[in-house]
């Protein structure tokens, strides 16, 4: 992977696409069943120019990809829609993975 550049918002928001890859690093993982229950976490998550997604170097997972205002979603096709990364413009995310599992962090791009 190539060096880190400053947070998201650096890009260019145009359109339903992004320039480069993605790389994010959560700080919390919060349980599916109990919205209070958080603790820290190292979950990273690369998003490549072409959609696809590795999720702690597990993948690619293809992706479809929509816009939600200022916010960018990635919708994972092999979970039937269940995950999801959202990234809003100022580079904070939050992923949707397993058993409602919600982990929130932030990501840059990278430069390759």
């Amino acid at each position: 992977m190539g060096a880190y550049t400053g947070a998201l918002a650096g890009l260019a928001l145009s359109g339903a696409c992004h320039a480069g890859e993605l790389a994010c690093v959560a700080q919390a993982q919060c349980r599916g069943d109990a919205q209070a229950m958080c603790a820290p976490s190292s979950l990273k998550i690369k998003v490549s120019a072409e959609n696809r997604l590795w999720i702690d170097a597990q993948g690619p997972y293809g992706a479809r990809l929509s816009r939600e205002g200022d916010a960018r979603v990635w919708t994972i096709r092999a979970f039937g829609g269940a995950h999801a990364l959202r990234v809003e413009a100022d580079g904070a995310f939050l992923y949707l993975g397993n058993r409602g599992k919600r982990y929130r962090g932030t990501c840059r791009e990278v430069i390759q």
